[in-house]
């Protein structure tokens, strides 16, 4: 049978806190393949920290926030810190698309709960 529609949403990766930032990283490029296979070339990117209310201890959003700070380094994208943009119990990657107009559509999150 073809295919009718894509109904799953978001994926989820279960690492040992020391592997984060590579496989961070493994979903930044797979990320950037799929855009570049659908011609989108150009997005903002966006590094979302840690909310006013949110779970978890200092040490566990410093350890997956550096991990995605790592990726987005080893990968040479500029970034913009949204401060205090992240989910109560993780920090993200929010990569927004432009399209033929430049308008900014968000369209990937990466994001770490270690909560």
């Amino acid at each position: 049978m073809r295919v009718r529609g894509f109904t799953q949403d978001d994926a989820h990766i279960f690492c040992l806190p020391e592997q984060g930032a590579d496989e961070i990283l493994a979903v930044l490029n797979l990320t950037e393949k799929i855009l570049s296979d659908f011609g989108f070339t150009q997005y903002g990117v966006n590094l979302s920290t840690r909310p006013a209310k949110a779970v978890g201890s200092d040490q566990i959003w410093e350890l997956a926030t550096n991990a995605l700070v790592e990726a987005l380094d080893v990968k040479g994208w500029e970034y913009v810190t949204d401060e205090g943009g992240g989910a109560f119990y993780g920090p993200k990657i929010d990569i927004k698309i432009k399209d033929a107009i430049g308008r900014l559509w968000q369209c990937s999150t990466i994001q770490v709960d270690f909560n």
